[in-house]
């Protein structure tokens, strides 16, 4: 309870007056001022100060007819001349009241109304919808069935009567309406925020479906690895409007036997921290984490990988082994560029980024992977620039070759190269022939014999059998 409702001042009928300095001098004399539009019932200093209104005058009037003679003054500014002069500053209590409290009363309501729609997980545009409907109805019960006040005569002998208005009103509770209590223009506001929000819920529950889990081994194409998933549950848990209910729901939706068996122990109203303890337990990485770091080290590059993807799979064996506790998070960067220095075995790559120079300032691994992918599509780039040439080249020096008649003689075919041996044995078969004739023709006349032997060796076996022939005839 606030200062003003513990001291059971009439709202209605008080002003409150800023800029006290409790010398009773300087005082009085704005107090004086006011007793000019009525009775005074008490002077209140606020002394609390937890209060919003804190060392500040409020003067309560006996009767309501001094806040409407006030009414068309205020705000008032009240200076007392002195040296140096004080100013005073007069107001409605009900304005400023309104205006603060009223404010912080507002503010802590809806924030009692966000943290209901969040616990029972309902969406918090449905619940400022019910209690909008809720305020119009009461509205319009008012406006049909308006009640009144008794009459209140005032009494005609009043102290200081000379200075207020001396007559009779009847005071009745006005008639409300739907604009008096919620005015076109907060209406406006409320239903372009509540709109705004059911588009970008739209937006961002529709299409947001986690892949399914079910810790198999060996994976199923179609489901997500235990990393890749959880990593989808951390997204949705730093999001403020995700209530924890929905985060199990989801959670649950997720999994398929045998995850879902880890987890078929807990109660329905769980929060997802207890999901994902069981979870982590079951299916987490449990290496060590200098022993992550080890295997950390022995990533080198494979045959045919692109430097780019090397790099990307000793991202993943790095975060592994900063999350076991193997690495400080901090020096994940200096890590990263050691050891794929140490690994690429591409060193003109190396050498056209200047990476060895960088190890003392690494570059984050977003800006490593971008310097990378952009060198290796230069790189690529001029390779094709370079097969096309030297391709156009070559065709073009044929071309020339043929029109000048200077081209290269075409190779003899395997088939021709064999005939042409067959005949070279043909030619020395038939001379080794005729060589073996006219040797017997001189025999026959000199009457000498010639060795044979000689000539075996260079003769055919049909030469050899003509030649044995003859001699048996003669």
């Amino acid at each position: 309870m606030d200062f003003i409702q513990e001291s059971g001042i009439k709202i209605p009928n008080a002003v409150i007056v800023s800029g006290a300095t409790q010398v009773a001098d300087q005082d009085e004399q704005v107090i004086d001022f006011l007793k000019k539009y009525g009775s005074i019932k008490r002077v209140v200093f606020v002394d609390d100060d937890a209060s919003e209104f804190y060392k500040n005058l409020i003067v309560e009037f006996s009767y309501g007819t001094a806040i409407e003679g006030l009414a068309e003054i205020l705000p008032y500014t009240f200076t007392v001349k002195n040296d140096p002069p004080v100013v005073y500053v007069v107001k409605t209590l009900s304005s400023v009241y309104h205006t603060r409290i009223g404010g912080n009363i507002t503010k802590t309501y809806l924030t009692e109304l966000k943290t209901l729609a969040k616990r029972s997980g309902v969406e918090y545009e449905l619940v400022l919808k019910d209690v909008m409907s809720q305020i119009s109805e009461d509205v319009g019960t008012m406006s049909l069935n308006p009640e009144r006040t008794p009459e209140v005569h005032v009494e005609a002998s009043w102290p200081h009567a000379t200075d207020d208005v001396m007559n009779t009103k009847e005071a009745r509770s006005p008639s409300l309406s739907v604009g008096d209590v919620n005015p076109p223009e907060i209406q406006k506001v409320v239903v372009e925020h509540i709109v705004r929000r059911e588009t970008d819920s739209s937006h961002l529950q529709s299409p947001v479906r986690l892949r399914s889990f079910s810790g198999k081994t060996p994976r199923p194409n179609s489901e997500a690895d235990y990393d890749t998933w959880r990593s989808h549950i951390e997204l949705l848990l730093s999001d403020p409007d995700m209530a924890p209910r929905q985060i199990s729901r989801r959670i649950v939706e997720s999994l398929l036997p045998p995850a879902t068996g880890v987890v078929k122990g807990l109660r329905p109203d769980a929060p997802p921290l207890a999901y994902l303890q069981l979870l982590d337990s079951a299916f987490d990485t449990v290496e060590d984490g200098e022993e992550l770091y080890a295997q950390f080290l022995n990533t080198f590059q494979d045959p045919g990988e692109k430097s780019s993807n090397y790099l990307h799979r000793l991202q993943i064996a790095l975060n592994q082994a900063v999350k076991r506790g193997g690495v400080p998070s901090k020096e994940v960067d200096k890590h990263l560029l050691k050891q794929f220095c140490r690994g690429c075995w591409e060193s003109s790559l190396l050498t056209a980024l200047q990476l060895e120079q960088k190890k003392n300032d690494p570059p984050s691994f977003p800006e490593l992977l971008l310097l990378l992918r952009t060198e290796e599509d230069r790189q690529q780039a001029k390779t094709n620039r370079m097969r096309k040439h030297v391709g156009a080249t070559k065709q073009r020096v044929q071309i020339q070759s043929q029109d000048a008649g200077t081209c290269v003689e075409p190779k003899e075919k395997p088939g021709a190269v064999s005939n042409a041996i067959k005949d070279l044995e043909r030619q020395v078969a038939s001379l080794q022939s005729q060589l073996t004739s006219l040797m017997t023709h001189k025999k026959k006349e000199t009457g000498k014999k010639i060795p044979v032997g000689k000539f075996k060796s260079q003769t055919t076996d049909e030469d050899n059998t003509n030649f044995k022939n003859q001699t048996k005839l003669k």
